[in-house]
């Protein structure tokens, strides 16, 4: 009764441990949802603050299109400026010199013609000092008002630029505006997202929180069931559905090598994260839980490819008891084996999705039995 005592207490032990392990990976399952809606939430809306950043620089592109369109503006109309004040003197200068030749034949009047006449040789030299003098006149009067025309002129053209820098500032004024909203409302999501961290984080220690109650339920409940499975008759072995460990309950065999079971251990986390492979005997490439076992202590010289699968493992080496569990030792489950890594934990080569592993209760299924082959 004391023995059976004590065995009970150490298993209890070593399942509260395991099944803290185990029952976090479900709870953390169960509590995660929120934190997955969070994060979503939180893509969405960094999906949407990256639209609204890629619509703000073309928006700052275009407002630096615009700036330069009303630099240029401004520059056209400053030569225009200049160009008008050039006319403007050219038309006041001309217009002077025209005054000033017209009071000239004004003042002498017929004077004039007379004296023409009596200096000319000829009627026909006459008649061309005449013209002469009615072609100044022409020319002057045509270059007056070629000034003028081009005064008009730069004057509309100052009238056109003008209304054009007034939209493009106007665009520009539109644009500015809309910069400031889109401003807004980077910053009002970018806010948002700052709450949706808070959030995320709040919501990663709930999902903690749950996941240590449920482990500590769980753990409770695969005590209760692991308690009743294990627990020998009198009489029986310490492995009662296993016709062949038919040894005493305190089975404790004495090492038949010079080999250390943490040693075994040791060199069999080494292959952690290798593939599992149905059939295979690579502890790199992928192995099955057999062809692990048998590979891992083919490596210490000890042979048991006689028994390459988890059934003829049941009957290599010597019986354990579970109460005498060691590191090294072989624990052996319905169609499944493993290496007992010590804390409560086998290393395996667990599943195809898995593949070797060494994080999994050595409870995790019914042990049908333990052998010591070091």
């Amino acid at each position: 009764m004391i023995q059976t005592h004590f065995r009970m207490k150490h298993l209890v032990a070593l399942i509260l441990s395991a099944g803290i392990v185990l029952a976090s990976f479900d709870s953390i399952s169960y509590a995660a949802k929120s934190v997955r809606e969070i994060e979503k939430d939180m893509s969405d809306l960094q999906k949407e603050i990256n639209a609204l950043d890629s619509e703000l620089v073309s928006l700052l592109t275009e407002i630096d299109v615009l700036e330069t369109d009303i630099a240029n503006c401004e520059a056209e109309l400053e030569d225009l400026a200049v160009e008008l004040a050039a006319a403007q003197e050219s038309e006041e200068k001309q217009y002077q010199a025209m005054k000033l030749r017209m009071k000239y034949m004004y003042e002498r009047g017929e004077q004039s013609l007379l004296t023409i006449l009596l200096e000319s040789g000829s009627l026909s030299d006459f008649i061309n000092r005449v013209e002469y003098a009615n072609s100044v006149y022409e020319y002057d009067r045509n270059l007056l008002e070629t000034f003028r025309a081009t005064q008009i002129e730069i004057e509309n053209m100052q009238s056109e630029i003008e209304t054009q820098k007034a939209s493009l500032e106007s665009q520009k004024a539109s644009l500015a505006a809309k910069r400031t909203s889109l401003d807004s409302m980077i910053a009002a999501k970018e806010n948002q997202m700052d709450d949706f961290a808070v959030q995320l984080e709040k919501a990663k220690e709930e999902a903690r929180r749950k996941a240590a109650e449920e482990a500590a339920r769980k753990a409770a409940e695969e005590a209760r069931r692991n308690a009743a499975m294990v627990t020998p008759s009198s009489g029986s072995s310490e492995f009662n559905e296993d016709n062949t460990d038919t040894g005493v309950v305190d089975a404790n065999p004495s090492p038949v090598t010079n080999v250390s079971g943490s040693s075994v251990v040791a060199y069999a986390q080494q292959f952690v994260g290798n593939p599992y492979v149905w059939g295979g005997n690579s502890l790199t490439e992928g192995c099955d839980c057999s062809g692990f076992v048998v590979e891992v202590y083919k490596h210490f010289g000890i042979n048991l490819s006689g028994s390459r699968n988890s059934g003829a493992l049941r009957s290599v080496g010597q019986a354990v008891s579970y109460n005498n569990i060691q590191a090294g030792d072989i624990v052996c489950y319905s169609g499944h084996v493993g290496i007992y890594a010590g804390g409560g934990v086998i290393v395996e080569a667990q599943s195809t999705r898995a593949g070797i592993t060494a994080n999994r209760s050595v409870t995790c299924r019914k042990i049908l039995a333990i052998r010591r082959v070091v």
